[in-house]
């Protein structure tokens, strides 16, 4: 959803303090939003660590995440791993996310911190456009796992015993799709296409289309490759190894399964609500971020199909 949308009347801050962020840029920021005309809140755990840098206000409203439904919006404060963690804690609610970004490569949370006081007003005043990225979610028999087991970047079956293979068997509505020998199987989304899969060999998917990778982490084989699906439909996967317990890892968290296992995977009935500034593109975000073009022997870089660099051919 792009163009102007109304204005936010109510905020959630969540997030973590980085201990070599500059504490000028947090004041800045809560001194923005302090001073707009829109109710600010902070998660509990964020609040308490502002408070210990002495940016903690008595008036100060601070809740639990999973009560965002009473908010316009949620800022994190951190890098991609904090909006990991907050699209788990939403489960599910339609509620937009905006990434401000005091980590390293930010994805996911691109708004850089320095930028934040300059460019926040304008968000407030709706200027912003909201992405809805495709999430999965697991059905497990296992009911200590919980019902909620939701991933926006990937879920991952991988072993535990690092000596020896594990057996993944994958079926699609039924209809059998491989069999793989590996160290693991990665099921990615679009948005987690440039995170773990993309470190084990996968291919870059626009967030606007509707595909899952299933990537093999290590193959045993060599002709196993991944492989790109439709999104909507039901994933069966089996999994074994010589070890009595497997790895299920969704996004940041990881679980302790029983081998062999068995679950399905199926996209999430609620996307993801990612808040993106207008004019920010993926294809140009991935070439800044992942250095796609530069050519690191001549100091050469690629820019709107023409090269550039100090030393031309």
């Amino acid at each position: 959803m792009e163009g102007h949308n109304a204005p936010i009347q109510s905020l959630l801050l969540h997030g973590s303090v980085i201990a070599d962020t500059d504490i000028s840029a947090y004041r800045d920021v809560l001194n923005v939003l302090r001073a707009a005309d829109v109710t600010v809140a902070f998660t509990t755990r964020f609040h308490s660590a502002l408070a210990e840098m002495g940016l903690g206000d008595a008036d100060d409203t601070a809740c639990e995440l999973h009560s965002a439904e009473e908010f316009g919006m949620v800022l994190t404060f951190g890098g991609d791993g904090t909006v990991l963690e907050t699209a788990d804690m939403l489960a599910g609610r339609a509620i937009p996310v905006l990434g401000i970004n005091t980590g390293r490569l930010g994805f996911l949370s691109h708004l850089p911190m320095p930028d934040a006081a300059r460019v926040l007003p304008s968000i407030l005043s709706g200027g912003y456009k909201v992405e809805q990225r495709a999430m999965l979610q697991v059905e497990f028999p296992d009911a200590e796992l919980g019902s909620n087991l939701r991933a926006l970047n990937e879920i991952t079956v991988h072993r535990r015993d690092v000596a020896s293979m594990i057996r993944v068997s994958v079926s699609r509505n039924g209809v059998f799709v491989n069999r793989y020998w590996s160290d693991g199987l990665i099921v990615s989304t679009p948005t987690g296409s440039t995170a773990y899969s993309l470190s084990c060999g996968g291919p870059i998917i626009h967030p606007d289309s509707n595909a899952i990778v299933l990537n093999p982490i290590a193959p045993h084989n060599l002709y196993d490759r991944p492989v790109v699906i439709p999104l909507e439909g039901t994933l069966e996967i089996e999994a074994e190894g010589r070890d009595d317990h497997l790895m299920l890892t969704m996004d940041t968290r990881s679980y302790t399964v029983d081998a062999p296992a068995k679950f399905v995977i199926r996209p999430a009935e609620r996307p993801f609500m990612l808040v993106q500034l207008p004019g920010v593109d993926f294809i140009e975000t991935v070439r800044r971020k992942l250095h796609l073009g530069l050519d690191a022997r001549e100091g050469h870089s690629m820019q709107g199909g023409q090269e550039t660099g100090d030393n031309p051919r």
